[in-house]
């Protein structure tokens, strides 16, 4: 018999950077998230998390010419019943577990558009004496260095994450079937994505391909931040000199939101929580949504 999966919620997102000293002038000067000490052995990976513990890893090439993949990372309920249910999927490139110096244990696999997924228990299983410098370079002995941070915004988790996809039928074998995480009505014009959604209310979006591809590249892959105000974010955002290149908008269910882009060209979304719990739309298994009866 199969194991079965159940997420929780989103534990982390991994994001491709080229140097720390760049990048943590934007996440943690500018966008307020806090650097803590890094439980895995790799030198290149800086460890950072918003206001609830989200995290946020921030991962320098290894080879220091080559970008790795973005990931993002579930926490499950039962580890050992989705590494059963993951190794008997048949999807690719999974990795072996592995666990972390708090005794958080993961796994690697990809979905059928090759975006790299990890599954973990929470983090913080066992103490850990771990500390990490101001650039969040982590030793096992020394002094924690925690660098107040002058942001004016504070994040308070991670909304969504938004991943490429090119056949949705398909992708939802993984998404919907495998993870079992719910479809739900989007609350945008037209019919490009599917929402889905965890139980804590983060969800992931799963996006169609664009019809072209603008001058920054494919926006699809995405992080979004939420945020109380948005407007005070805004405000914030521009006081320091980065660009708000979409927004502010307002969706359907209320949520607003903004996109901007980090030092390397990430695409990232500042989002408010939005409130779908009451909404006139319905949506079919593959997350098309109507309105009335009528399909978008």
């Amino acid at each position: 018999m199969p194991g079965t999966i159940s997420i929780k919620t989103i534990n982390h997102v991994g994001i491709p950077i080229w140097d720390r000293r760049v990048s943590l002038k934007f996440y943690r000067d500018i966008l307020g998230l806090q650097v803590i000490p890094s439980m895995v052995d790799s030198p290149n990976i800086v460890w950072t998390k918003t206001l609830d513990g989200t995290m946020v890893h921030l991962i320098e090439p290894a080879d220091g010419e080559n970008l790795v993949d973005p990931h993002l990372a579930f926490e499950v309920e039962d580890f050992d019943s989705a590494v059963e249910a993951l190794r008997a999927s048949g999807y690719p490139e999974i990795s072996d577990t592995g666990e972390r110096h708090d005794g958080q244990k993961c796994i690697f696999i990809n979905d059928n558009d090759g975006n790299r997924l990890e599954f973990a228990t929470a983090s913080n299983l066992r103490s850990s004496s771990r500390v990490a410098d101001a650039l969040g370079y982590t030793t096992e002995t020394g002094e924690n260095v925690v660098v107040e941070s002058p942001a004016k915004i504070k994040i308070l988790t991670i909304n969504h994450v938004g991943l490429g996809i090119n056949d949705r039928a398909e992708c939802m074998h993984m998404y919907r079937d495998l993870l079992n995480i719910n479809v739900i009505p989007h609350q945008i014009d037209g019919n490009t994505l599917t929402w889905t959604e965890m139980p804590d209310g983060s969800m992931v979006h799963v996006i169609d391909p664009p019809q072209s591809i603008g001058p920054r590249g494919d926006g699809r892959q995405h992080v979004a931040f939420e945020v109380e105000d948005l407007e005070a974010t805004a405000e914030a955002l521009i006081e320091a000199d980065v660009e708000i290149v979409e927004g502010i908008g307002t969706r359907h269910d209320g949520q607003q939101f903004l996109f901007i882009y980090d030092p390397d060209g990430n695409r990232i979304e500042i989002a408010t929580r939005g409130d779908h719990s009451n909404t006139p739309r319905t949506a079919d298994e593959n997350g098309y949504t109507s309105e009335n009866g009528v399909l978008l």
